[in-house]
C-alpha cells in the first residue's frame, strides 16, 4: 500500500471536520505510540520502538530498520526534538543509542531530503535512564521516516569528559560519580521520544534550520533516481 493511501484522513477526522469539532490537544506527559505508521500531534512527546519487528528497507544512507511518522496537518515550518534513550545489550557490556535520521518524504512518498540529527548531547542524571538528546529545524513537514545510517551502527557516540555528579537519593543517602567519559555504542535499534512542534520565535536559537542535508547532495541524476526508487519502495513497506 502507498504512502499516500495510508496517510489520508480517516472516518473520524472527517467527522470531527463536519460537525466543527476541536482538534485534538496534547495530552500531558509521553504517550506510546502503537505498531505500525505514527500520527503524531503538534506538541504532544510520542515514545516509541524501531525494533526487529520494523519495517526494514534499503534507503538512500543504507539498509536501516525505519518507523514512518505523519502529521495530521502540514507544517510550513517546524522543530523535530528527539531524546534516544539508552538500552541494555547482551552483545555489548556497553547500552547502546539509536542514532536517528529522517528521510522527510513528497507527496508521492519519495525522499526529497534527509535530515541528521548533530549534535546529539548526553543527557545523564542520577536515578534517571541515560539520554541523547538534540533537534533540528525543517521545512513543509508532513511525511517522514525515521531511520539510522548503516555504516554508524558498530560505530559509539563519545562524550567529553563528563563533570562529577552528586545529588541526594529519595532515601536521605547521596549518590555520587566521578567524572568520567562515556561511550554508547550505535545499534540498529532502539528507543526514542519524538515531539514536533511549530517553527519557535527568532528568539529560540537551539536549532537552526537545517541546509541541503539531502540525500541528493553531491550525487549525479542517475544516483538521485535511484535513491529516490529506493526510497519510495521503503515508505510503502509495512
Amino acid at each position: 500500500m502507498s504512502l499516500p493511501a495510508l496517510v489520508s484522513a480517516g472516518p473520524i477526522d472527517w467527522a470531527r471536520r463536519k460537525l466543527g469539532g476541536e482538534p485534538d490537544k496534547p495530552k500531558p506527559g509521553v504517550i506510546e505510540a502503537q505498531p505500525g505508521a505514527i500520527t503524531l500531534l503538534p506538541g504532544q512527546p510520542t515514545r516509541f520502538s524501531v525494533d526487529e519487528a520494523s519495517p526494514e528497507a534499503q534507503l538512500p544512507r543504507g539498509r536501516s530498520f525505519f518507523r514512518r511518522l505523519q502529521l495530521r496537518e502540514r507544517l510550513d515550518e517546524a522543530l523535530i526534538e528527539v531524546r534516544v534513550i539508552a538500552q541494555d545489550s547482551s552483545a555489548s557490556k556497553f547500552r547502546t543509542v539509536f542514532r536517528p535520521l529522517f528521510y522527510l518524504l513528497d507527496e508521492e512518498g519519495n525522499v526529497r531530503e534527509t535530515v541528521a540529527v548533530d549534535p546529539l548531547k548526553l543527557d545523564i542524571r542520577p536515578f534517571q535512564t541515560t539520554n541523547l538528546v538534540g533537534c533540528v529545524s525543517v521545512k513543509q513537514l508532513s511525511r517522514f521516516l525515521v531511520a539510522t545510517v548503516e555504516a554508524d551502527v558498530g560505530k559509539s557516540y563519545e562524550s567529553g569528559a563528563r563533570d562529577s555528579v552528586k545529588a541526594a537519593s529519595k532515601g536521605g543517602f547521596y549518590y555520587s560519580t566521578d567524572a568520567v567519559k562515556v561511550k554508547l555504542p550505535y545499534a540498529a535499534t532502539g528507543e526514542l521520544v519524538l515531539t514536533v512542534k511549530p517553527r519557535p520565535s527568532a528568539a529560540d536559537k537551539r536549532c537552526e534550520p537545517s541546509d541541503s542535508a539531502t540525500a541528493s547532495a553531491g550525487k549525479s541524476g542517475a544516483d538521485k533516481a535511484d535513491a529516490d526508487k529506493s526510497a519510495k519502495a521503503g515508505a510503502g513497506a509495512d
